[in-house]
């Protein structure tokens, strides 16, 4: 017989429980020491802390971008669609009739409905249409300057200058309409 198969059962068994026991200790400390060498080299230093922390904000960085980029795709495309609109409507030259938009102007078509210098009313306006009507035709009728930009072939801006009024007058035509601007004082060119 074999040297560890002597002795009595009880002792037999006692050897075989105790080289299960080591057996067991030494796959424990096995695992430990392999999840401790683990733990050790999972862990990440500061400077590749810092290098997954600007990863992390390139990348958001470039999904901002990319969101950004993609909602102007659309401006960049309707530009020159709506240029190419514009182009179409805009009224010609000779649809500026000056005395008919110095009417309006007169008469306060261009004001909002809540500015105190609009007429209200039916006996308001048709006085108001009676004097614009009256005034357009002395001021034209002593002469008026018409200057016409044309912006691009886009839209126009005109420039009338009535002496009489002592005033000049801009509207911009875009869109198929004239559109009234503003009015300003003639200014004296007298230097003493």
């Amino acid at each position: 017989m074999s040297g560890s198969q002597q002795g009595t059962p009880r002792e037999r068994a006692a050897a075989a429980a105790m080289d299960r026991k080591a057996g067991r200790n030494a796959r424990q400390e096995n695992a430990t020491s392999t999840t401790n060498h683990a733990a050790s080299e999972s862990e990440i230093t500061s400077e590749q802390n810092q290098q997954l922390l600007n990863l992390a904000g390139c990348l958001l960085a470039g999904l901002a971008a990319i969101r950004i980029m993609t909602s102007y795709v659309y401006l960049l495309l309707t530009c020159p669609i709506l240029f190419l609109y514009m182009i179409q409507v805009c009224p010609s030259e000779q649809s500026f009739d000056v005395r008919k938009e110095l009417k309006r102007v007169l008469r306060g078509h261009h004001l909002a409905e809540d500015h105190p210098d609009k007429p209200k009313g039916f006996l308001s306006e048709t006085l108001a249409r009676v004097t614009a009507a009256i005034t357009t035709e002395i001021a034209t009728g002593l002469g008026y300057e018409v200057t016409m930009f044309n912006l691009y072939r886009v839209l126009r801006v005109v420039w009338v200058r009535v002496p009489a009024a002592n005033k000049d007058f801009y509207w911009v035509g875009a869109f198929s309409r004239w559109t009234y601007v503003y009015t300003a004082e003639i200014p004296d060119d007298k230097t003493d």
